[in-house]
């Protein structure tokens, strides 16, 4: 059997390789498949090893390093979304055009991804960082940039945290954008919108088409004290590490 150093050094490489799993998205390119497979076997090999999941391991920040989805589809928001559609094509369907509405031509991209997890609070806090306008130039003529970047902090807050027969179940509660340091608020989105909590979970029971509230039911397949592997309804899986610098702002 592998040491387990020796496995996890191998998945850090390839989450490294493969820019958090995103060129291996046959969506983006249906490059490096081989690298897939292997990170595949390497997880398969990592769930043989022995480890507990308890509370006290899974609690605190983590960051997200790898996954085999879209990288926004880890935040218990889009968890929700996927549960209550109840159909995998509709949930993958839905999360393209998604990435196809907000990614197109690069104008944005998607920076850190991290997870609060809080069981004395009951608390999981998501954020991901929104980057908008990072490189816009006019190659050839120029290297100036046009625009400057912008961007914000993605916060969404569930709560009702359990943890039940190694499945973290959690209810959405609501949703905020706030300031990122050292990029620039969105131009008039920011003075609307951006810096106050939206309360998804009032606003979700009131659309027609939801017969329950916002809730998610995600597996967690390994867990020591520097990993964690998760693994959505369908099978989709994302893999977090403890980050050396907390960076968390709410």
């Amino acid at each position: 059997m592998k040491h387990t150093d020796d496995i996890k050094k191998k998945i850090y490489q390839i989450a490294a390789i493969t820019d958090r799993g995103q060129r291996l998205n046959p969506f983006v390119a249906n490059m490096y498949q081989e690298k897939l497979q292997e990170m595949d076997q390497l997880i398969k090999d990592l769930e043989k090893q022995n480890s507990e999941i308890t509370e006290k391991k899974l609690s605190g920040e983590w960051e997200l390093i790898y996954s085999t989805v879209e990288l926004f589809r880890s935040s218990p928001f889009f968890l929700a979304i996927e549960k209550a559609l109840n159909n995998e094509f509709k949930s993958n369907l839905f999360f393209k055009l998604h990435q196809l509405q907000v990614g197109s031509f690069g104008l944005s991209t998607i920076g850190r991804i991290a997870q609060n997890i809080d069981f004395e609070k009951k608390e999981f806090i998501s954020t991901f960082d929104t980057i908008i306008f990072g490189l816009t130039t006019i190659p050839i003529l120029g290297w100036f940039k046009l625009l400057p970047t912008f961007g914000g902090r993605v916060i969404t807050l569930a709560d009702e945290l359990n943890l039940n027969d190694n499945i973290l179940q959690m209810n959405l509660r609501k949703t905020k954008v706030s300031k990122v340091e050292g990029l620039n608020k969105i131009p008039i989105f920011s003075k609307l919108l951006m810096d106050r909590w939206y309360p998804v979970k009032d606003v979700w029971g009131k659309l027609p088409w939801n017969k329950e509230i916002p809730s998610c039911d995600v597996s967690v397949i390994y867990l020591d004290e520097e990993i964690r592997i998760m693994k959505d309804l369908y099978g989709s899986i994302f893999i977090y590490i403890k980050p050396t610098i907390s960076l968390l702002n709410f």
